[in-house]
């Protein structure tokens, strides 16, 4: 099950928030969390909410023996930290990368169902322990606490890798207020939006932009931007609706990524679009300038393997680790110097031409769409399959452009504002887009349901 699915948006999701208020202990909302969450991850397999509880209860063993340990014997305490880490890595091989199982392994039928989201559910079990380890919080004692923790169903699919230390006083206690129940499901509201609206629109641009078939020098620009709007809808809309969704169970959280920024070229960039993953990776690293440059390409290549360990992502992985260690090296006081346009021009020409290859299946796709960006082959405008998804789906485009314009950021400061009319007039206009990005995310995805 996903967040997108019409059942769980519209079913499971409401009686999760409308169940949290017929009691205000802490206790009874984790159960409930604990509840749904299991339905959400096993639906269809009732054996994956089993393996789930063996998974927290290795978790839970070994971050105790660390607190035990760690100010007694450092290097028995760091081997607990690698099984721990071990421990997790074959969690998400079972469960995210299964395809190499048979098919008609039982095994692979019962991991099957299992949301691409375990792969963040093993990264924010291991973040649990790391962070027992180095101190950042203390080991918890109550498995259920704990389970609640790991188990939460709004932070499987994007993230955020919400850390212990940060969410365990709200595990503990936690009111239903009505600006969290809000802003919660306006935050839903856009993510759906995205996820249903916009990216399968951008799916459809990026083939017909990027087809051999008829290429254009207009279709190979509108094409590549496409492939990378539909990657960042795809995950900040995921993004979105877990963080409302976590808002809605009365979690104080926020989004997993940030404005891009080029502020440290790079490394600013890749941070932006998985803030909470690539701070992970930067507490495991260290801030001495030489041992962070050292760690930054092998944990680039585990961010890659988490996403997808074939060789054409691990080849960009590499590369990416590498440009990303001669930033650190180089000290990112040197690289807020340079000016800001040179940042941003060298930085988005080097994401184009190192990431567009994540768009292709071949060397020879790739190095015939640079040949067309420089404007060889055919030149004229737009392919007629080009124009007519422009044009029957100008109206989506505008949504999505308008989702990710400066108008959202300024209605928020307009919320915020001291002056109580502008104030009421900025709630009431955030609200009316939520309700029609909502009804029309549910139309349009009834209607393919029927289709």
């Amino acid at each position: 099950m996903t967040y997108s699915t019409l059942i769980f948006a519209s079913v499971i999701l409401p009686l999760s928030v409308l169940a949290l208020f017929f009691d205000h202990s802490a206790e009874y909302k984790n159960l409930i969390l604990c509840i749904m969450s299991i339905i959400f991850i096993s639906w269809g397999s009732s054996v994956l909410s089993a393996l789930m509880l063996l998974s927290m209860l290795a978790d839970y063993g070994i971050a105790l023996g660390i607190e035990n340990l760690k100010h007694k014997n450092r290097l028995a305490a760091a081997a607990l930290l690698a099984a721990d880490a071990l421990w997790n890595a074959a969690v998400f091989v079972v469960f995210a990368r299964n395809e190499n199982l048979a098919d008609e392994s039982r095994l692979k039928l019962a991991v099957s169902l299992v949301p691409v989201g375990a792969a963040f559910y093993a990264v924010r079990n291991f973040a649990y322990v790391f962070d027992v380890f180095t101190d950042r919080c203390k080991a918890e004692k109550n498995p259920a606490v704990l389970f609640t923790y790991t188990s939460a169903y709004p932070f499987l699919l994007a993230g955020p890798v919400t850390r212990y230390a940060e969410i365990a006083p709200q595990l503990r206690e936690r009111r239903m207020k009505s600006e969290l129940l809000s802003s919660g499901l306006t935050r839903f509201a856009y993510g759906f939006a995205k996820t249903i609206l916009a990216v399968p629109v951008l799916n459809k641009l990026c083939e017909t932009g990027l087809s051999r078939e008829e290429p254009t020098l207009s279709g190979a620009w509108i094409g590549m931007i496409c492939f990378f709007g539909s990657a960042y809808f795809t995950f900040m809309g995921l993004s979105d609706m877990g963080t409302g969704i976590a808002r809605m169970n009365g979690f104080d959280v926020e989004v997993n990524y940030t404005p891009i920024s080029t502020k440290h070229m790079l490394s600013s960039t890749v941070r932006s679009v998985n803030t909470s993953m690539i701070d992970l990776a930067a507490d495991m690293r260290g801030d001495k300038p030489a041992v962070s440059a050292i760690l930054t390409i092998p944990l680039a290549l585990a961010v890659t393997a988490f996403y997808y360990p074939v060789p054409k992502y691990m080849v960009i992985g590499l590369i990416t680790g590498v440009l990303l260690a001669a930033e650190a090296f180089a000290g990112y006081e040197r690289l807020e110097k340079i000016p800001s346009p040179i940042r941003f021009f060298v930085t988005a020409a080097v994401c184009m031409l190192l990431f567009s290859g994540l768009a292709f299946n071949s060397f020879a796709d790739w190095k015939h769409w640079i040949g067309q960006l420089v404007g060889r082959g055919n030149l004229y405008t737009l392919s007629k399959p080009m124009k007519t998804l422009l044009v029957n789906n100008c109206w989506l485009l505008g949504i999505s452009f308008v989702s990710v314009t400066p108008l959202t950021k300024f209605l928020g400061r307009l919320k915020n504002s001291a002056d109580s009319g502008s104030c009421t007039r900025a709630r009431a206009a955030e609200t009316a887009w939520a309700a029609i990005l909502l009804v029309l995310s549910f139309v349009t995805l009834a209607g393919d349901m029927i289709g």
